[in-house]
């Protein structure tokens, strides 16, 4: 199964190619400002949710597409970044798909125990 998790909202367009990006276009409709950017309140601990029986609301081997609504190496997430790592850290059974437009900021940003990377992790870049 495929999952979507958002642990922040909001992007800065990087370039002509952002021109017209889904999520900008669904904010509009919904009257709001995709400029804005602000770490999600519920969905921020998606990966760690259980449900009432205490499993977790993702399960083992799951595909998660990460920042469908903004950029994973956004400059403007960089203090909620780490945290977000933890998580996937700590669901080291979940393979987590990482989207961004921002591949020069990756390597400066990558945890301390990255070593060769981790098994669970993929970077998807968009490329114009």
């Amino acid at each position: 199964m495929h999952d979507i998790w958002n642990p922040w909202h909001g992007c800065i367009k990087k370039s002509e190619g952002c021109d017209h990006c889904y999520m900008y276009f669904l904010d509009k409709m919904r009257d709001q400002d995709g400029s804005h950017i602000y770490r999600t309140k519920a969905g921020f601990n998606y990966p760690i949710q259980k449900d009432r029986k205490g499993n977790y609301k993702i399960k083992s081997g799951e595909q998660i597409r990460v920042c469908m609504t903004s950029d994973f190496f956004l400059a403007e997430a960089d203090e909620w970044r780490e945290e977000a790592w933890e998580l996937m850290r700590i669901r080291s059974d979940v393979i987590f798909f990482l989207l961004t437009k921002r591949p020069e900021r990756v390597a400066e940003h990558l945890p301390k125990d990255w070593g060769d990377g981790w098994d669970n992790i993929f970077f998807n870049v968009t490329a114009e």
